[in-house]
C-alpha cells in the first residue's frame, strides 16, 4: 500500500511547490469553442403562458412581425399594414392598396414593400416620404444596416438602399432555381460582409459593395434547392442549411466546406455555445455538433407536419411550432420535451423575440403572445 501512495504523494508535493513559488507558475488552459457573433442572452423560460392577443386578417407565407418601441407592425394580403400598440393596445392601419409579403421596417419612419414590387418609406401618419418601384415582389425582410436598408425580391436579387431617399446604390442577382419554396433568406449583415442565402441552393458571401467573395453549394440537385434559412455565425464559421440539400459548416474566411451532414430544412437555424439546431424535414429537430456535425440528440416532433419556427432562449430552452399549430417548448440541452400547446390554425412565420415575450402569427392573421 506505501509503495502505491508514495508517487502520488510526490507529485501532489511537487505540483504545490509549483504553485506556491513566485518565480515558477503552471498554466492550464482549455480549448474554448469560438462563441456565435451575436450571443443568444433573451429568456423566456418554461413554464411559460400563450395568449392570443390580436386578429388581423389573412398573412402571406412565412409573414413575420416586427416590434420597435413597443408597436408590433405586420402587413396582410388583404392589402393593409397594421400598427399595434402593446401598451395601450390601440390599432391602427394604413391601406397600402397592394398585398404585403415582406416584414417590415420602422425606426422613425416605416419601410414596407408589397407584391407589386413597391416600397414605400411613410411616416406614422400614413403620408408618403418616398416610393420606390421595382420590377419583381418584395418579399422576405426589410432589413437596415445604419443609413442603409437590404431588401429582397422574388428574383434572387438583393438591393442596397439609401434610407433617406430611396436610392439604389447597388444590386446583386444570380439565376433562381427551376422550381423553387416560396421562402427568402434573411442577409445577415456584419462589420465588413453581408451573408445571403439564394433560390438557386447556394450561400453568398458579399462585401458591402455587393461585390461576390465566395459561394457555397448548400442545395441538392436543381429542383426546390432553396437556401430560405438565416444563415448562423461564429467567429470561424458560417452554417447554412437548404430546403433540399444539406446542412453544412462553411469557413468564414475561404468558403471552405468544413462539414456537412444530410439535413434539409425550412426553418431557420438556431446556435448556442454547444449546439447547431436544426428543424428536420422529417418533423424533428436534431442537435449537432457544431465542430464536427455529430449528433448530439435528435426529437421527432411529429410525423405529419413541419417545423416551420424555432427559438432558442437564454442557450436554454428551445421553442418549436410546427405547421398545425402545435408548439413544443424543449429543453436544449437534452431535447426533452417540457411544454406542450395547441393553438390550433396553421403556421409557416418565425419567432419574433420583445421583452421577454415571443410573438408568432397565423395563416389567418392570429396573433399570439408566448411569455
Amino acid at each position: 500500500m506505501l509503495k502505491k501512495i508514495s508517487p502520488i504523494f510526490l507529485l501532489l508535493t511537487i505540483f504545490l511547490l509549483y504553485s506556491c513559488s513566485s518565480t515558477k507558475h503552471i498554466n492550464l488552459t482549455v480549448e474554448e469553442k469560438p462563441l456565435p457573433i451575436a450571443k443568444q442572452m433573451s429568456i423566456v423560460s418554461p413554464p411559460v403562458k400563450v395568449e392570443k392577443i390580436y386578429s388581423v386578417g389573412p398573412v402571406s407565407y412565412r409573414a413575420k412581425i416586427y416590434i420597435n418601441d413597443d408597436t408590433l407592425f405586420i402587413g396582410s394580403t388583404n392589402k393593409h399594414l397594421y400598427m399595434i400598440n402593446l401598451k395601450t393596445h390601440d390599432i391602427k392601419s394604413f391601406d397600402i392598396k397592394e398585398p404585403i409579403e415582406v416584414e417590415i421596417y420602422a425606426d422613425n419612419y416605416i419601410y414596407v414593400g408589397t407584391t407589386k414590387g413597391q416600397l414605400l418609406k411613410m411616416d406614422y401618419k400614413g403620408g408618403i416620404v418616398w416610393k420606390k418601384q421595382f420590377s419583381f415582389p418584395i418579399v422576405g425582410s426589410i432589413i437596415e444596416d445604419g443609413v442603409y436598408l437590404y431588401v429582397t425580391t422574388t428574383n434572387n436579387t438583393l438591393y442596397k438602399i439609401d434610407k433617406l431617399d430611396g436610392k439604389i446604390l447597388w444590386e446583386f442577382h444570380r439565376n433562381t432555381a427551376p422550381m423553387s419554396v416560396k421562402g427568402f433568406s434573411t442577409p445577415v449583415i456584419t462589420n465588413d460582409a453581408i451573408y445571403i442565402g439564394f433560390d438557386n441552393g447556394m450561400l453568398y458571401k458579399l462585401t458591402k459593395n455587393g461585390d461576390e467573395i465566395w459561394e457555397v453549394k448548400v442545395g441538392k440537385g436543381e429542383l426546390f434547392v432553396d437556401v430560405d434559412s438565416k444563415a448562423e455565425l461564429t467567429s470561424s464559421h458560417v452554417y447554412a442549411t437548404s430546403t433540399t440539400g444539406y446542412t453544412q459548416s462553411i469557413s468564414i474566411d475561404k468558403g471552405i466546406n468544413v462539414w456537412s451532414k444530410e439535413i434539409s430544412s425550412f426553418a431557420n437555424l438556431q446556435i448556442s455555445p454547444f449546439a447547431l439546431f436544426v428543424a428536420n424535414e422529417k418533423g424533428g429537430v436534431d442537435a449537432l455538433d457544431p465542430q464536427s456535425g455529430s449528433i448530439i440528440w435528435s426529437k421527432t416532433l411529429s410525423y405529419n407536419y413541419d417545423i416551420y419556427s424555432m427559438y432558442l432562449s437564454g442557450n436554454d430552452y428551445l421553442f418549436c411550432l410546427l405547421s398545425n399549430g402545435r408548439l413544443v417548448v424543449l429543453n436544449a440541452l437534452n431535447g426533452k420535451i417540457m411544454q406542450i400547446f395547441n393553438l390550433g390554425g396553421i403556421f409557416d412565420s418565425k419567432f419574433t423575440y420583445y421583452k421577454n415575450a415571443l410573438y408568432i402569427i397565423s395563416r389567418n392573421g392570429s396573433i399570439y403572445k408566448i411569455y
